[in-house]
């Protein structure tokens, strides 16, 4: 019996949760955001369901803050971000604090603190590891580029691809590392000649075919990105043509920190302590 899979998207950037259930057992992926979405999503849990896991496909805070509606469960995580909630890294209190800030300025009530998950409920996955939702076989694949802990879970007997932050259609690439982000794409590209249906972390589910020419978009962006880094090329890099939301204001800042992140810098940046923001796009 294969896996079926229900999709909510939060009003909060189109952010996508899913449910995947097969028999007794779910799964949780990426529960979020406002807890009146977070109560829909615990009502589409099976009555008669008797095991329940939650997974992060990264660390974000969008994508964490809400595993307490789901308090009792293992939570599957790339291994990374275990050990950075373990050892309670800088990166792992600055997500756990970004949420707390989103929460306070939109006044936003879930009646206990936000935290992370238990050291006891963690489970670390690794590029290649696997798992079973009842019957079916679930892959892990590691994903670098957007964030050091992505992970994507492909479920090749559904023809499910599930990627997080990656292959969205609402918003360009944020990038972290320019390289690995490169790499995850030619990485996707290869795998979604196989599947049905791509889930990203926000806007709808995208086919096959409307995940490959997301995909070549990126890369052509990022290629562009990279061949201005080489040449130290800040003029060209803004001039670059988004691959798409080109009419969403924060596109530019993000297109802007994406060339900081490729390791270009205007001339201001070069003096030490002198961090200016690039001139915004025409």
């Amino acid at each position: 019996m294969s896996v079926t899979w229900q999709v909510r998207h939060s009003g909060i950037w189109q952010l996508t949760s899913a449910v995947l259930t097969n028999g007794k057992e779910s799964v949780i992926v990426d529960p979020g955001y406002f807890p009146r979405e977070l109560a829909e999503l615990q009502a589409m849990i099976s009555a008669d369901a008797s095991f329940c896991r939650v997974v992060f496909t990264h660390g974000h805070w969008d994508h964490v803050v809400g595993w307490q509606s789901f308090a009792q469960s293992q939570v599957l995580l790339n291994v990374r971000l275990r050990d950075a909630i373990v050892g309670q890294t800088q990166l792992a209190h600055k997500n756990l604090r970004d949420a707390q800030d989103f929460d306070r300025k939109w006044y936003i009530d879930r009646g206990a603190p936000l935290r992370w998950p238990p050291s006891a409920q963690l489970c670390g996955l690794r590029h290649g590891d696997s798992f079973s939702i009842g019957t079916e076989s679930v892959s892990v694949l590691q994903l670098p580029g957007h964030s050091e802990d992505g992970l994507a879970l492909h479920l090749a007997s559904s023809g499910l691809l599930i990627v997080g932050d990656y292959l969205s259609p609402c918003e360009i690439p944020f990038v972290e590392d320019l390289a690995a982000y490169r790499q995850t794409l030619h990485i996707l590209r290869d795998f979604v000649q196989s599947v049905e249906t791509v889930l990203p972390g926000h806007g709808p589910p995208l086919s096959a075919q409307q995940a490959r020419v997301i995909i070549e978009q990126d890369l052509r962006y990022l290629d562009d990105l990279a061949d201005c880094a080489e040449r130290q090329d800040v003029a060209s890099a803004l001039r670059i043509v988004l691959p798409r939301a080109q009419d969403v204001p924060e596109m530019v800042s993000h297109h802007q920190d994406n060339c900081r992140a490729a390791g270009l810098r205007s001339e201001s940046e070069s003096q030490p302590g002198n961090l200016t923001v690039f001139p915004k796009q025409v």
